[in-house]
């Protein structure tokens, strides 16, 4: 394990503590996998693209590995051992011993939660501003751009497009700029709708 992952073990460990939110604990230890590579972009980028496969082709393949990972009744010295066993000659070194340091605090629930952050630590590094366009079926590719040309008017910055399908959305779109969402929804309309009505002829209370 590297000195970086020894020196910040303890500390970042204190400050994850049980009582608060999966997300927080997420943005906890993705700082501190990037204060372990010193913010280096070029790094950070191979580290997460590593990470991002972990989830993919372990995580996402294997849930029952997912579950004995973030189980409480199992040891942390004994998730470290499997960690170690399956992982330690295939994951990136810096990676390998983070995710022995998050075994070791019983973190390995967050596991996704910190992969999150961390890469939303990376895109406001970079200036990488991430959109979500949500809509009820697919769209075409020129109403994305139609779309990406609008918030670009708007936001300064890489944009990076995710389309996403749901099909219990009721026509129209949704679009998620960073923590933004801007909701052009025909449920959205119809509740906003519903709510004037409400606000201006229901009976006046005496």
């Amino acid at each position: 394990m590297s000195n970086d992952v020894n020196a910040l073990d303890s500390r970042y460990a204190a400050e994850a503590s049980p009582d608060i939110t999966v997300e927080k604990i997420g943005s906890v230890y993705a700082d501190a996998l990037f204060g372990v590579i010193d913010n280096d972009l070029q790094k950070v980028k191979e580290i997460l693209g590593e990470y991002a496969e972990f989830i993919k082709d372990v995580l996402d393949v294997y849930p029952d590995y997912e579950r004995i990972l973030a189980s409480r009744l199992i040891p942390a010295d004994e998730k470290i051992s499997m960690i170690e066993r399956t992982f330690k000659d295939v994951l990136h070194p810096v990676l390998f011993d983070f995710f022995r340091v998050v075994a070791k605090h019983e973190r390995l629930d967050c596991i996704r939660a910190i992969y999150s952050e961390a890469q939303k630590n990376f895109d406001r590094l970079s200036n990488r501003i991430p959109v979500v366009i949500t809509t009820a079926a697919p769209v075409t590719r020129d109403v994305v751009e139609k779309i990406k040309q609008g918030l670009a008017a708007k936001f300064q910055g890489e944009l990076v497009v995710t389309c996403n399908v749901d099909p219990n959305q009721i026509g129209g779109l949704v679009v998620r700029v960073g923590d933004t969402i801007y909701d052009g929804s025909v449920a959205t309309q119809l509740e906003n709708m519903r709510r004037n009505i409400v606000k201006n002829y229901a009976p006046k209370q005496n």
